[in-house]
């Protein structure tokens, strides 16, 4: 940590106590940038419930639309999420953010023209670029306009907007699904009528002049001086290389717990369709209700929980709530393929929402502990970037395994369960394994 310290100022009392906006322009900044999160979750999460129709219009397999709508969205969106927060440093991020969501927007319209793998693949690898903006753009505006000391509840508001993406993706598939053929009866593409699964994507394309209206109207928030990037990347590289036992189980261990709810989340509704003879629809709104209900109160009780046992002399708390995460969520899921009825299942699933709900708080707190304050951002960048490589692309895996391991569509929740199986024992085998890395490196800067 000594190679670092020429390096790092400390934040002063100032910006610790006080923000660069008055309160009022604060968080009217993070509602705007909460609707933004909101709509691109839509227009994340709605394919998940169209695979049906967009695999019989379009020809597709469960390998290929679990690469399109797996591989695609973590492997770019994680790659350009870096580059995208290195302009996000530079420029005016309010700017940036609004020229990424039009794009998106046309981006989500031009899946609804798409004829084939390869056109639909290029669509949502556009929209998964610009995507990428949102989150770095997004937090740095907020750590910028709210004290350092009030930080967490803002950013908290602002990250329930993907749970809150998640419900009404069903909700607004839903309804556009039953518009199309009235809205636009007369149009065709292709030579045939248009089918209700691209009009689908011409709404959520719409929608995107919401939270660009607001975000026209918000402010950009003054930037703090900051000496993070006095810091070259060798030094960054220096300390994870150097403290690699401990951050290993932090960044693989919670990949490798949260991968098979990704892939549940992405294939339940279609796995729902063919198992219960239950609408992706139906099935993404019960899955949404998860989200709110479970998927926060999983959230905010992982973080209680890690804050008691650290208030107890447990040094390992964080980890030790990930390693609780593992165990619980593993059953659930598992079980969960195996019900006989929608509404047997859909009860493990919530539960296993739940208790993935309870990594993401303590890790993302414990990287920020063990990690100098001018190398954070970077840190959860890291994080950020092995979640989407990793965790998303057990997507396509799951498709493949339904495709070439059990040959039969119909049984697309036992590859579901196998993959839970093996990567909740690699989690907590590696969770396991780094505690008492961990705790060391807890003394070492406590």
């Amino acid at each position: 940590m000594s190679r670092l310290a020429p390096s790092v100022s400390t934040a002063s009392d100032h910006a610790q106590n006080v923000g660069t906006l008055p309160s009022r322009e604060a968080w009217y900044l993070v509602f705007a940038l909460t609707v933004c999160n909101i709509i691109a979750t839509v227009d994340r999460m709605a394919m998940t419930l169209l695979v049906t129709p967009m695999q019989q219009s379009l020809g597709l397999s469960d390998t290929d639309t679990g690469l399109i709508g797996g591989l695609v969205l973590g492997l770019f969106y994680a790659l350009a999420g870096l580059p995208l927060a290195h302009y996000a440093d530079r420029l005016n991020r309010r700017n940036l953010i609004c020229v990424a969501l039009v794009a998106w927007s046309v981006m989500t319209a031009v899946c609804g023209l798409t004829v084939g793998f390869w056109s639909l693949f290029m669509a949502r690898v556009l929209v998964a670029v610009f995507d990428a903006a949102l989150s770095p753009s997004g937090t740095a505006m907020l750590a910028d306009a709210f004290p350092s000391k009030a930080l967490s509840r803002p950013l908290s508001v602002f990250a329930i907007g993907s749970s809150l993406g998640n419900t009404l993706a069903a909700v607004l598939t839903k309804v556009f699904l039953w518009a199309t053929p009235v809205v636009l009866v007369g149009y065709g593409w292709l030579g045939r009528p248009l089918e209700p699964w691209r009009g689908v994507f011409f709404g959520l394309a719409l929608l995107g002049l919401i939270p660009l209206v607001l975000l026209l109207a918000a402010p950009e928030p003054p930037r703090r001086e900051t000496s993070a990037q006095a810091v070259p990347l060798r030094e960054f590289l220096r300390h994870l290389t150097g403290r690699w036992r401990a951050y290993l189980p932090c960044y693989l261990g919670y990949t490798l717990m949260v991968l098979p709810l990704v892939c549940v989340a992405f294939w339940t509704p279609t796995a729902y369709e063919r198992l219960y003879g239950v609408s992706p629809t139906t099935a993404g709104t019960w899955m949404g209700l998860g989200y709110i209900g479970f998927g926060i109160t999983g959230t905010l009780g992982g973080g209680w929980l890690a804050d008691r046992w650290e208030r107890t002399g447990r040094a390992d708390g964080k980890l030790r709530v990930l390693l609780v995460a593992a165990l619980g969520l593993a059953p659930f899921a598992i079980v969960g393929q195996l019900m006989p009825t929608m509404w047997s299942a859909m009860p493990c699933l919530w539960a296993a929402m739940f208790f993935a709900g309870m990594g993401l708080a303590p890790i993302s707190a414990a990287v920020q502990v063990m990690t100098p304050g001018a190398l954070r951002a970077r840190a959860a960048a890291v994080l950020y970037l092995i979640v989407n490589l990793v965790a998303f692309a057990g997507i396509p895996l799951a498709g493949a395994v339904t495709d070439y391991v059990f040959g039969d569509p119909q049984q697309i929740n036992l590859a579901l369960l196998c993959i839970t199986a093996v990567f909740e024992t690699l989690a907590v085998g590696l969770i396991w394994w780094g505690l008492p890395h961990f705790r060391q490196q807890m003394a070492a800067v406590a």
